[in-house]
Order: C-alpha cells, then structure tokens, then sequence
C-alpha cells in the first residue's frame, strides 16, 4: 500500500471507534467547578424561547448557590446561526485574560439557526482547548417544534485534537433534556459505547510526576548543551563524532540524534554505571526494515538511521529493568494506539501527532517517547527516509489539562512547531518510561 493510499484509509477509520480496544478502568466523575448544569437549568426558558426574546437578553453572570462556581450566560450570533453561551469560570485565569474563555472544559455552546430559531446542536469542551469537544445532535439533525425538544433521543459525536473519533453514538434521552441536564448524566449514559477514561483520564496518576520531574531537569540542563553536526557523547563521557568515534574537534556538540541520547543517558548511566554505547546504538536491522529500492543505498544515505538508532536506544534501557530477557529491536515501537493506524517502519501522520500523543498519555500515562520523523529525501531515489530524532513527553496536568513537552537538537519547541516543518510527513515512535531517578549528564569538554 503507498502512502497517499493509507493517508485517505486512515481518515476513514479516525472516524469511528475502533471495536476490541478495551475501556480504560478508570471511571471519571467530572468535578464540580466543570459542570453548568445548575445555571443552565436555572436558565432554561431563556433557552428555550423565541428567537427575538433571545437575542434581546443581556450577559450575565451567574452563581445558582453559595457554594456554586461562576458561569458567564451570554448570545453570539453569525450570519446564519446564533449561540447561547455558558462559560465556566476558569480559577487558572492571569490577570488581563478572559475569565470565561470559551475553550474552557465543561462549557455548552448551543447553537440555533437564526431564520426559525431551529436548535442544531450544543458543543461542548472537555479540555481547556479548542480541538477537544463533544457534538452533541437531536434525533433528525435540528428540531423546531418545542414539543419535539422533549421527545425522542440524541446523538454524539467526539473529537480530540480536531480529529472525529466517535460517531453518531445514540444518547438515550432528548436534546431538550440535554441543554438542561448535566454533563455527568451524558458520560454515565454513554459509558458502554464511549470509552470515556481517556476522553477525560485520571490526570492524578502518580506516573506523570515522573515525566514532569524530567522535563524539569531537561530544561534546566538546556543551556549547558553545545551543538555540533554528527556529535554525540560516547560510553566513557567523551564528545565524538557518530560517524566515526573520532573526538569532535573545534567546538563539540550534539546533533538531534546524540540529544536524544543524552536524555537516554541520564537514566542509563544511573542503573549501568556508564553511558550508552555510539556502536551498539548504530546497530543496523535490515531484517526489519528496507526495500529493494533503499537498500541500494543503505551504506551511503543510510536512510533508516534515525529509526534503528530510537528503536535501540529505547530496547536498551528496557533491557535494564528485564535482565537476561531477549528483547526484539522492535519491543519498544508503539503500534497500538486507539482510533489510530500504525504504518510499519514509518509510524504516523505528524498532522496526528497530538492527538497521538494525548492519547498515549491518556492510556498509558509515565512514559516518554522518541520519534523518528520519516519523510521524503534525496534524489535519484527520492526515498522516504527518517531523518530527524526528537524527543517528545505528554502529559496532564493535575487539572486535566494536556501538554506536551518538545525537545530537539539542544533545545525544546513545540508540536505545532513541528506540523509547521514537516506538514505532509510520519513519525515513527518507540516508548520509554519516565522516572524522577533521572539525572541529566554532564558535559566534560575540557576532557577532549
């Protein structure tokens, strides 16, 4: 199968969950401070009145009870539709932001056509971010009669990072109790088709102190890091070059490839007593991966490098917590990813990357990844070959909120900085667990 073919193959299949992965045990009960329910309910025949009666009604804010967080009820309108919004208050708020950001977790937007005053659909956020929502619809696609609201069943759709993962999936109850009712008695209803564990995961997991641990060290070693072409710190410490062991002359460094290693031997040395070997790690698998057409050229574009080069850094620390166990190269490769489809020896589209990576954390929370961006290169064959390494740690805050920790050649970016280089390209990953154990690697220069 080509490339372009798949590309099309795995926007039908993000459209709907894929049946036989298992829901996350983790059972989520959404706080609070992140359902309006109390000030929609208080609010329901504003909701449900006539259209000129509800563009006339003001903005306010509401408080239902004493013990009641903040909601900001106000109307939008466009050309076609208008809106009325409940917007939670966001405690996290800095001085000069909106208080009641739109893209804010728990928030409805309903949406009704402004020629009949038709209601379409409430959108409702289940991040801090705008990519991650909930469409929910009334039994028909609109609903203009007001006793028909009361009556018959609605339908969900979800997205995360923009991507449509649930389709259609029934809401047993009608679109008129959905404006009203909360956002709790959706996710119990829905529970056997959705799998809401990682649509709103346990972002208390002990597992993430470790990954925000390292990130931490990560950026407070940044600094010290020098930059170099094919630089790479060898077993003993010394800074060499990858190609051919030889000390770095002028000014040594690390190229993306010896950062990744780097970060790799700040857990390795701790449980080994010295760094990762260049050699070891260069370690070619053309039983694994190749064609005719790369092959050709193995020894002179060796165009699999950065793919054999994470996926035996990754095996070589999973090799220390399973001693004397035979480790495949590709034991570390993540090729299971809900709603996703994994390319072999390729990976995934960096367009998904996000929602890859939310979706790694959510299920499988503590661990960290490196990437090998794979994309085509060369002429005279153009070849689709891996020639970037990054290092990429997701995350959640203990709010919920999602994030994403970059790093790359001595510095740290972001993933939309990456979609931005490589818009059309894959990412192979290999998986590696975080630990608070990790101590970042001193640079010796002066032992040259």
């Amino acid at each position: 199968m080509t490339i372009s073919k798949f590309v099309v193959l795995t926007s039908l299949l993000s459209l709907i969950a894929l049946p036989g992965f298992a829901h996350s045990a983790f059972d989520p009960k959404l706080p609070t401070g992140e359902d309006n329910a109390d000030a929609r309910a208080f609010l329901d025949q504003t909701i449900f009145a006539p259209t000129d009666e509800v563009l006339g009604t003001e903005p306010r804010i509401l408080s239902v009870s004493e013990d009641a967080h903040q909601v900001r009820f106000e109307v939008a309108k466009d050309e076609n539709s208008y809106y009325l919004l409940f917007l939670n208050d966001n405690p996290k708020t800095a001085a000069g932001e909106n208080q009641f950001p739109i893209a804010g977790r728990g928030n409805y937007i309903v949406k009704r056509r402004l020629s009949d005053g038709a209601f379409l659909q409430v959108k409702v956020f289940l991040q801090n971010d705008p990519d991650y929502y909930l469409r929910i619809f009334p039994d028909g696609g609109e609903v203009l009669d007001a006793g028909a609201l009361r009556a018959g069943r609605s339908f969900v759709d979800v997205y995360l990072a923009g991507t449509r993962v649930y389709r259609d999936v029934v809401l047993p109850i009608s679109f008129g109790q959905v404006l009203t009712d909360s956002l709790q008695r959706v996710i119990d209803l829905t529970s056997d088709s959705i799998d809401w564990g990682l649509l709103l995961p346990d972002s208390k997991s002990a597992a993430f102190s470790d990954v925000r641990s390292m990130i931490a060290a990560i950026r407070k070693a940044l600094p010290t890091l020098p930059d170099a072409e094919d630089g790479a710190m060898d077993q003993n410490g010394r800074l060499v070059r990858i190609s051919s062991l030889a000390l770095q002359e002028n000014l040594p460094g690390f190229n993306c490839s010896g950062f990744a290693k780097w970060i790799a031997d700040g857990l390795y040395k701790p449980a080994t007593g010295h760094f990762l070997s260049i050699k070891a790690l260069s370690m070619k698998h053309p039983e694994l991966r190749g064609n005719r057409w790369s092959r050709q050229v193995e020894d002179a574009r060796d165009p699999y490098f950065g793919l054999d080069w994470t996926r035996n850094i990754a095996v070589s620390l999973m090799a220390v917590d399973r001693p004397g166990e035979a480790l495949l190269p590709t034991a570390a490769d993540v090729r299971d990813v809900p709603f996703q489809q994994y390319v072999q020896n390729v990976g995934y589209p960096i367009v998904q990357l996000k929602e890859v990576l939310y979706l790694l954390a959510a299920s499988d929370p503590g661990n960290f990844y490196l990437g090998s961006v794979n994309r085509d290169f060369g002429t005279d064959p153009v070849l689709r070959q891996h020639t970037h390494v990054v290092v990429l740690f997701p995350y959640l805050l203990d709010d919920g909120e999602f994030r994403v920790a970059v790093f790359e050649r001595n510095v740290e970016t972001s993933t939309e900085s990456l979609l931005k280089r490589y818009p059309n390209d894959y990412i192979h990953l290999v998986r590696v667990r975080a630990s608070s154990a990790y101590v970042p690697p001193v640079i010796e220069t002066a032992s040259r």
